[in-house]
């Protein structure tokens, strides 16, 4: 009995030593700011202190996934924004991937984290309806007029849509000086089904469509999007607020 209480002990140290580490790694990421001292794109761990003066505020991912704005005067730590809700590991650690793989460097005081705006690219831009040709998944809202975005639009001037399910096919061709098409209209756009985009000598592109009934409320973007699997929306919004800054 007493190796056995021993062992629960241990079991028990290891799992609030898991608990506090995840914690600690939480992090509130800035997405809107009108306070001259938090930059877009700032990281503020758990127990970093936030202070905004009257008439200003933030939007910021909570730890959560969740999109919130903070309104001035306010003054309190990240913990207690995060107070209650869980913490969604997965859409953190993609807004890290895409801070970190953004071409930026992190200058570091104390707990803050400023991250600079990515370098210019030609980049989609966030879009419920436009459909970037890379391989991945996209979530797109029922009954949208869907659009294709080619990447490189001086090489590729024509591809193929293929319904990897029902075998239905149709061409894509992109008009001179236009970066999106209209989706091929002999082709349906199916939930959960994955297409293949074949382009002329390069490797097929494949694209899997979430279809969505609803449009998540705007605080819920992130958090939908990572549980659908749409990296490259993820990746746009979020490049779309700091581009903004």
């Amino acid at each position: 009995m007493s190796l056995f209480r021993c062992v629960m002990a241990l079991a028990a140290v290891l799992v609030a030593g898991a608990t506090s580490a995840s914690s600690a790694a939480a992090q509130l990421y800035v997405m809107e700011s009108t306070v001259a001292a938090i930059r877009v794109g700032s990281a503020f761990d758990m127990n970093a202190t936030i202070a905004l003066p009257a008439g200003s505020y933030i939007r910021a991912v909570l730890p959560s996934g969740k999109t919130q704005t903070i309104k001035g005067p306010y003054t309190g730590t990240v913990a207690d924004l995060a107070k209650g809700q869980p913490i969604n590991e997965g859409v953190t650690a993609w807004l890290k991937n895409i801070l970190k793989t953004g071409g930026a460097t992190e200058s570091t005081t104390g707990a803050t984290r400023s991250i600079a705006r990515p370098p210019d690219k030609p980049r989609a831009a966030f879009s419920w309806s436009t459909i970037p040709v890379v391989d991945g998944t996209v979530c797109i809202e029922k009954g949208a007029k869907l659009r294709l975005a080619r990447v490189a639009p001086a090489k590729v001037e024509r591809v193929t849509v293929l319904d990897a399910g029902n075998g239905q096919q149709a061409d894509v061709q992109w008009e001179a000086g236009s970066d999106t098409a209209d989706w091929p209209a002999g082709v349906a756009p199916r939930a959960d089904v994955t297409y293949y985009v074949l382009v002329p000598d390069r490797p097929r592109r494949q694209i899997t469509l979430r279809v969505l009934e609803r449009l998540p409320a705007e605080d819920d973007v992130l958090s939908e999007l990572h549980r659908l699997g749409c990296s490259s929306q993820f990746e746009a919004w979020v490049r779309g607020k700091l581009a903004a800054k």
